[in-house]
């Protein structure tokens, strides 16, 4: 049994303590309270004080693609350095690029993503896995979370294929902390038919689905008239661009980017309790419009935050897309909020709301420690976390009762 304490502890969910500690046994959190409170309590207990720092959950990538973590280099070796501003040419220079690089190669940058997420104080993720040779990766990682399978096309014996190589990896789990989900990449990717095989695969295994929707401008036309930039991605790749696709209604998932979510969408995620796992980073390239953050929040739709890939990130860091979004939705939510949703919020969306996320007695002992900025109180430190970006120094990740970093 031990007590960790430190400066500041933010549960998430409840008030900041100061002086604020968690008393850990056998991985869990048994309690949550002042150092002085729960050592006079527990005299036996081993301290484990880290000082002028901050207690709080590990955030959670709810959506990410990590095996792309290698893309710019990939990109550099293939002479494709120029970043294209339009979403259907990038769509074309990633499948460009990605195929430059054999499966090794993926695992080899999926390994690299896995790590550096652990770096930057990411306990849980919701990985998309194009590549099902590279899953061997995720072996040996402490990471929690889910890992969406990819399926897209417009082919019904092809998807069913590719189905059928799922379902045959479901029989053992990805990783130790993580799960299977699967992800019909998007609407503009698959047909009503193909997304019908998709969803019912998901049935049959009990599988939770996340699916790329609403992203872009180009992609409402596309699915209302069959026209517009989409007609050109689809034309690339050699399918109709008349055949019917799925609708958000009747969906149940995670909904990736949600950008240009209509009226009534935001009503029907609300009435699903759908999350959105907003990527602020990534569609501000594209020059997209910002998600409807303030009626998503109105109507109670969960969200959460995710950094996407690295073809269209600067980087893995939630801290990161965390700075970037509060910028981005100028002044829409407080830090606390912000916290929130980059924590418990990508747990919910994951279903891992019973074991991380939070800072409570009986879930996980996963927990993330980190350095109080500079000059930081009480009542701004969350404030000046979330403002902190690159800046912020993640000292330690303890996942389930165990330290995943080195010593710094």
């Amino acid at each position: 049994m031990k007590i960790f304490s430190a400066r500041f502890l933010l549960p998430v969910g409840a008030p900041l303590v100061e002086d604020g500690a968690l008393l850990v046994a056998d991985g869990r959190i048994r309690a949550v309270g002042t150092f002085r409170a729960l050592a006079a309590a527990h005299p036996g207990a081993a301290a484990v004080d880290f000082g002028e720092a901050a207690i709080l959950p590990p955030l959670v990538n709810a959506h990410t693609h990590l095996e792309l973590t290698d893309f710019p280099q990939w990109a550099a070796a293939a002479g494709e350095g120029d970043e294209p501003a339009d979403f259907v040419d990038w769509v074309l220079r990633v499948v460009r690029v990605r195929r430059t690089v054999d499966d090794a190669a993926a695992g080899a940058s999926l390994a690299h993503g896995l790590a550096q997420s652990l770096e930057s104080g990411t306990g849980a993720v919701g990985d998309i896995l194009t590549t099902l040779a590279a899953a061997g990766a995720y072996a040996a990682t402490p990471l929690a979370g889910r890992v969406f399978a990819e399926v897209l096309g417009v082919d019904a014996p092809r998807v069913a294929a590719r189905l059928d190589a799922i379902a045959g990896r479901l029989a053992a789990a990805p990783g130790p902390a993580l799960a299977w989900g699967l992800s019909p990449h998007a609407p503009y990717t698959l047909t009503s038919e193909t997304f019908a095989q998709a969803a019912a695969c998901a049935r049959e295994h009990a599988l939770p689905l996340a699916m790329h929707w609403a992203e872009t401008a180009g992609e409402g036309e596309f699915l209302a008239a069959g026209t517009g930039p989409f007609a050109r991605l689809h034309a690339a790749a050699g399918w109709s661009a008349t055949a019917p696709r799925p609708a958000l209604d009747g969906y149940r998932g995670v909904v990736v980017h949600g950008t240009h979510l209509q009226a009534a969408e935001v009503e029907a995620l609300a009435r699903t309790g759908c999350s959105v796992a907003l990527c602020p980073r990534s569609n501000s390239r594209f020059g997209a419009a910002r998600a409807p953050l303030a009626a998503l929040h109105r109507a109670g739709v969960p969200l959460a935050l995710g950094t996407d890939s690295r073809a269209s990130s600067p980087s893995l860091s939630v801290w990161e897309e965390l700075d970037f979004a509060r910028h981005w939705f100028a002044g829409a939510l407080g830090p606390d909020e912000w916290l929130a949703i980059a924590t418990a919020g990508g747990a919910a969306a994951l279903g891992l709301a019973d074991r991380l996320g939070r800072l409570a007695p009986g879930l996980a002992a996963s927990f993330q420690v980190v350095a109080v900025p500079a000059g930081a109180t009480a009542a701004t430190v969350a404030e000046a976390l979330c403002a902190a970006g690159a800046a912020v120094n993640v000292r330690g990740l303890w996942l389930d009762g165990e330290n995943v970093l080195p010593p710094c």
